[in-house]
């Protein structure tokens, strides 16, 4: 399929190259700032444009891999009359881009992006389309990102991407305020590498529940104390530490 890129970012980076290597043709790439929509057509031997005044108009399917905030605007500001639009994102409902077009779609790539790091084949891609036809296409776009496909409607996307968030964002701002506590009090945060690696390799065969450790879990009040009396000049770790120690305690006991 001919697809026209929308944005510049960590997602239409990886969609554009892989739908490339798959067989697609990317015909444009079309981002606000000059220097990232031409960055990424370089790359993709395409042609790039920064106003939707000079949109190719004779795609077969247009991405919009943009933030979340910048799909109102471009919902007011472009019509694609009947050609296929899908946008990418977990907490936007289709309904958003249903004055751009009569066909509109999802396709929500369930991963975190980073340009320069490789995604596997696997990632999880949740699809959505507003009729038969455009579902079918998406499909068929989904095909060369992912061997991992699944249909969803935007509710349970939203519930999704929340999920996501508890997992992957707040898990990293966990690790991220560890490494800070580490530093500033001259611990060596490489010490822990072999335990997180342990933990999530753990996940992919067993249940979180049943790998749950700690003081909280063994209602060690004594040994939690001492943390907390350790935090008392990190007042906010402080609180992360008690809201997470009386959630895993709570958890625990209704599970008994």
């Amino acid at each position: 399929m001919d697809i026209v890129i929308i944005g510049a970012g960590n997602v239409a980076h990886y969609f554009s190259h892989i739908l490339r290597l798959n067989g697609h043709q990317i015909r444009q790439v079309l981002s606000r700032k000059e220097e990232h929509a031409r960055t990424l057509a370089e790359s993709l031997n395409t042609r790039w444009a920064t106003n939707l005044i000079d949109i190719d108009m004779n795609a077969d399917i247009y991405l919009l891999a943009v933030s979340d905030t910048a799909i109102p605007d471009l919902n007011k500001k472009l019509y694609l009359g009947k050609r296929i639009v899908a946008h990418t994102a977990g907490a936007v409902p289709l309904n958003a881009i249903k004055d751009i077009s009569l066909n509109t779609g999802v396709i929500y790539p369930l991963q975190s992006f980073r340009k320069g790091i490789h995604v596997n084949h696997k990632i999880p891609l949740l699809i959505e389309a507003g009729n038969a036809i455009v579902l079918k296409r998406l499909h068929a776009l989904a095909d060369a990102i992912s061997d991992h496909i699944i249909e969803m409607d935007s509710v349970s996307r939203l519930k999704m991407h929340l999920a996501a968030v508890f997992c992957n964002n707040f898990s990293n701002h966990l690790i991220t305020i560890c490494k800070k506590y580490c530093e500033d009090e001259s611990l060596d945060f490489s010490l822990l590498q072999p335990l997180m690696k342990e933990t999530f390799y753990r996940l992919e065969n067993m249940n979180a529940e049943e790998l749950q450790t700690g003081p909280a879990i063994r209602g060690d009040e004594e040994t939690m104390m001492k943390h907390l009396y350790l935090l008392k000049s990190y007042p906010e770790m402080r609180k992360v530490y008690q809201l997470l120690s009386e959630s895993i305690e709570k958890y625990s006991s209704n599970q008994d």
